[in-house]
C-alpha cells in the first residue's frame, strides 16, 4: 500500500513539474537600458504568482499550466505599466519600461544632469536607497554605507573621507539645504535627515573635489534630486511602524500637472515603550511634517518644479556632565520652499532656481537656554551648452543667510549646574554671497573625458576674497574600467551651529584617485586621496584610501568595504589627531533574497575608536565651587575601545493584486548587544571616570500598504 501510495505522489510531483514553466527576464529602462531594481512582475491570471527583480533587473517566474494567451504586469515607480504577453515558448525576456515623462502631455522635458556627473564617486538612485538596510529608508543615512563615509557617531551628519560634516554641501535640487538634520544637538549633529526617499529620483555624492557648479562647498557634496514625474494612475502609500505613522499620494492634475504630498507623525511611546533598555536615557521624541511636490510642464521644453516641506519636531532625554545630571529639551520648527524653471533648447539647457528656508530651534538644560532663529535666501541661474565633443556650463548664484542667536550659556564648560554663573548673549550673523563660475567638459576620445572650472565669489562685507578651481579626468577601458584623477582648490562659509559663536571659513586642497571595475555579478572600487583643510587657526591634515567590492550571486549579495585615514590637525603650538584618525574602518554586508520578495541582511561594522585625551585630575574653582579639569597632553592620548556592531533586517514585499502591495519590515540593531563607547565621561570631582555608550539592542518594525 505505501508503495502504491509513493508512485501516486511521484506521479502528482512529475505531472506538476512538466507542466511547471519557469520564465526568466529583465526589466531595463527604454531610455538608458539600465537594469531596475525592485519592479512588480506578477501573472495577469494567477496574481499570486509574481516576484520583484534584483539589483541587475533580473526576475524568474514558475509558472504552472501556463494559459497561451497569459500576460505579466510589470510595474515600476515613475514608469509606465507594462503588459507583455507571455506564451508556452517563452524562456527569456526583456522587458523595457517607459518613464512617465512620455505619460504627460507635450512632456519632452528629461531628467537634469550635472556637468560633472562622470567624476562622481558614486550614483545613488531611489531603489538603491530602499534596499540598503543600513540607510532605513533615509537618503543621507544611505551614504554611511559607503566606504568614503567616515561618520562615527551613528548621525545623518555626513563626513566624508575624514572631513568635518559642516565641510559637506547639501542640495536639493540645485538648492542649498543648510538644516537637512532631524532631531539635531547644539553641535548640530542628528539622527536623521528631512527628506523623503519617495520623492527622490536619485543622488550624486562627490566624497572629495566637489563640482564646481554647486557653490560654498569645501570637502564634499551630496545633490539630491527630486522626481520629475508621478504615475499616470493614482498611487497611495499607507505606512506604519513602531514610531512613524504617515500617508503619500501621488496623482495626475490634468494633462500637464503631477503632484506628490505627504505626512508624517512620530511619537516616542510605543518605540520607547518596545526597547526601554536601549532608550533609557531618551525621555520622549515627536515630530509631525507634511511635504508638497508639483511638477508643471509649461510647453514641451520647459517644466516648473515646486516643493515645500514643513516640520515641527523636539525630543527630550537625560544628559550627563560633571558639574549637571538632568533633562536636554529640544525643539525645532521650520519650512523649505524650493521652485525651480528648466527650459530645455535644441543645444542647452537653461534653469532658475530659488529657494528660502526660515527655521527656530531651542535648547534647554540647567542653565543653558538658547533659541535660534535662521533665514536662508538663495537664487541661482545657469546655462548648459552641448557640442558634439564638449559642453559647457555657466552662471551665477545668491546666497544670503542670516543667524540670530540669543540666550544663555555658562561662562565656564566646566560650570554648569543651576547655581553656576551665566552669560546672556543676543548676536546676528549674516553674509551676502555672490558667486559665479565656468565649467567645460571635453570628450578628448569615446573613453576620455577632461573638466575643468573655476568659481569666484563677490565680496561684500566681511566676507574674504577666494577663487575655487578645478580639474577632473575621467578614463574608461571597455566600459567595465574606470578612472577618476581630481585636484581642486575649494571654499565654504559656514554659519555657528548653536553651540559655536561665529561664521567659518574652510579652505581646502584636495587630491584624488578612483578606480572602479564593474560587470553584472562583481563590482570593485578603490581611492587614494589626500586634503589640507584650513579653517580659522586650524589645518586638517588628511591622507587615506578605501577599498570596497560588491559580489552578487543570487540569492546572496555580499559587500565588504575598508577604509584607512591619517587625520592630524595643526595650529602655531602643536599637532594633534582629529576624530577621524582610524587605522581601519570596516563595513560588511550579507544579504539573501528568497525568490526576490524575501530578503534577510545582515550588516557588520567594525571601527577604531577615536583619541580622546584622558582627565588627569580635578581641581576646585573657588568662585563656582565646581572642579575643573587638567587633561593629559596629546603624547598621552589613548583611543576609545574599538566600535563593533551587528544589525540585522527581514523583509517582505506582497504584490496582492495589480492594484495593493504590502511590504513588512524588522530590524534588530546591536542584535549582540555590544557595548560600544561614545566618550569617556567623569563624576563632579574627575576622581572617576565611566563610560558612555551608544544605543543598546533595539527593534523596529512596521508595514507599508501601496494602492
Amino acid at each position: 500500500m505505501k508503495q502504491f501510495l509513493g508512485v501516486i505522489l511521484l506521479s502528482c510531483i512529475a505531472s506538476g513539474l512538466l507542466s511547471q514553466q519557469t520564465v526568466k527576464g529583465v526589466i531595463l529602462d527604454a531610455e538608458n537600458n539600465e537594469p531596475l531594481p525592485g519592479a512588480n512582475i506578477f501573472l495577469y491570471r494567477d496574481w499570486s504568482i509574481g516576484s520583484t527583480t534584483n539589483a541587475n533587473g533580473a526576475f524568474e517566474l514558475k509558472i504552472t499550466n501556463l494559459k497561451s494567451d497569459d500576460t505579466l504586469i510589470v510595474s515600476y515607480v515613475g514608469y509606465k505599466e507594462a503588459h507583455v504577453p507571455v506564451t508556452k515558448s517563452d524562456k527569456e525576456l526583456t522587458i523595457r519600461l517607459e518613464a512617465f515623462a512620455h505619460m504627460l502631455e507635450a512632456s519632452v522635458v528629461t531628467a537634469r544632469r550635472i556637468i560633472a556627473e562622470e567624476f562622481t564617486v558614486k550614483q545613488i538612485k531611489q531603489m538603491d536607497i530602499y534596499l540598503n538596510p543600513a540607510a532605513k529608508a533615509d537618503p543621507l543615512l544611505a551614504i554611511n554605507a559607503m566606504p568614503a563615509s567616515t561618520t562615527t557617531d551613528e548621525s545623518a551628519s555626513i563626513s566624508l573621507r575624514g572631513s568635518r560634516p559642516d565641510e559637506t554641501g547639501i542640495y536639493l535640487n540645485d538648492v542649498p539645504i543648510y538644516d537637512a538634520i532631524r532631531f539635531s544637538q547644539l553641535n548640530g549633529i542628528g539622527t536623521f535627515s528631512i527628506f523623503n526617499t519617495d520623492i527622490i529620483e536619485r543622488m550624486h555624492v562627490f566624497a572629495g573635489n566637489p563640482p564646481l557648479e554647486y557653490g560654498n562647498s569645501a570637502s564634499g557634496l551630496v545633490s539630491l534630486q527630486t522626481n520629475n514625474q508621478v504615475p499616470d494612475s493614482p498611487s497611495n502609500t499607507i505606512a506604519l511602524s513602531l514610531a512613524n505613522f504617515g500617508a503619500l499620494t501621488s496623482r495626475k492634475l490634468g494633462d500637464k500637472t503631477a503632484m506628490v504630498a505627504f505626512g508624517n507623525y512620530q511619537p516616542s511611546q510605543i518605540f520607547t515603550g518596545i526597547n526601554q533598555d536601549a532608550m533609557r536615557d531618551l525621555e520622549s521624541f515627536n515630530s509631525y511634517d507634511l511635504g508638497l511636490h508639483v511638477i508643471h510642464n509649461l510647453s514641451s521644453n520647459l517644466r516648473f518644479k515646486l516643493f515645500n516641506y514643513s516640520n515641527v519636531e523636539g525630543y527630550e532625554f537625560n544628559t550627563r556632565v560633571p558639574s549637571y545630571t538632568g533633562i536636554f529639551d529640544m525643539y525645532k520648527r521650520r519650512n523649505y520652499t524650493i521652485a525651480n524653471f528648466i527650459s530645455q533648447q535644441e543645444n542647452g539647457e537653461i534653469t532658475l532656481n530659488g529657494g528660502y528656508n526660515i527655521s527656530q530651534e531651542g535648547y534647554q538644560y540647567s542653565i543653558t537656554d538658547i533659541d535660534v532663529n535662521k533665514q536662508d535666501l538663495y537664487f541661482s541661474a545657469t546655462y548648459q551648452h552641448f557640442f558634439d565633443k564638449w559642453s559647457i556650463k555657466g552662471g551665477g548664484s545668491y546666497d544670503y543667510r542670516i543667524n540670530n542667536s540669543k540666550g544663555a550659556r555658562p561662562i565656564y564648560d566646566y560650570a554648569q549646574d543651576m547655581n553656576h554663573p551665566t552669560v546672556t548673549f543676543d548676536a546676528i550673523e549674516e553674509y551676502n554671497l555672490p558667486e559665479f563660475f565656468i565649467y567645460s567638459k571635453f570628450n578628448l576620445t569615446d573613453n576620455l573625458i577632461f573638466g575643468t572650472g573655476v568659481r569666484k565669489n563677490l565680496v561684500i562685507g566681511n566676507i574674504p576674497n577666494y577663487l575655487s578651481y578645478q580639474g577632473n579626468l575621467n578614463y574608461k577601458i571597455k566600459e567595465k574600467h574606470n578612472f577618476n584623477l581630481s585636484a581642486g582648490h575649494y571654499n565654504r562659509l559656514a554659519m555657528p551651529n548653536a553651540q559655536d559663536y561665529e561664521i567659518t571659513h574652510y579652505e581646502s586642497n584636495q587630491y584624488s584617485l578612483d578606480y572602479t571595475f564593474n560587470n553584472s555579478r562583481f563590482e570593485l572600487q578603490t581611492s587614494v586621496f589626500k586634503k589640507n583643510v584650513f579653517h580659522s587657526d586650524y589645518e586638517d591634515d588628511i591622507v587615506g584610501g578605501e577599498l570596497y567590492t560588491k559580489i552578487n550571486i543570487k540569492p546572496i549579495e555580499f559587500q565588504f568595504s575598508i577604509t584607512s585615514l591619517n587625520v592630524e590637525i595643526k595650529n602655531d603650538s602643536e599637532t594633534y589627531p582629529s576624530d577621524y584618525d582610524l587605522d581601519y574602518f570596516v563595513r560588511s554586508t550579507l544579504k539573501y533574497s528568497v525568490k526576490d520578495v524575501f530578503e534577510i541582511s545582515t550588516i557588520y561594522i567594525f571601527r577604531q575608536g577615536s583619541y580622546y585625551r584622558p582627565v588627569s585630575t580635578g581641581y576646585l574653582d573657588i568662585e563656582t565651587q565646581a572642579y575643573y579639569p587638567v587633561y593629559e597632553d596629546w603624547d598621552n592620548a589613548k583611543r576609545l575601545p574599538d566600535y563593533h556592531k551587528i544589525d540585522v533586517s527581514i523583509s517582505k514585499y506582497w504584490v496582492l493584486n495589480s492594484k495593493l502591495a504590502l511590504v513588512l519590515y524588522t530590524n534588530v540593531s546591536n542584535l549582540l548587544n555590544t557595548d560600544n563607547v561614545m566618550e569617556v565621561n567623569y563624576n563632579s570631582d574627575y576622581s572617576a571616570s565611566f563610560n558612555e555608550l551608544y544605543s543598546e539592542r533595539s527593534i523596529y518594525f512596521g508595514a507599508s500598504i501601496i494602492f
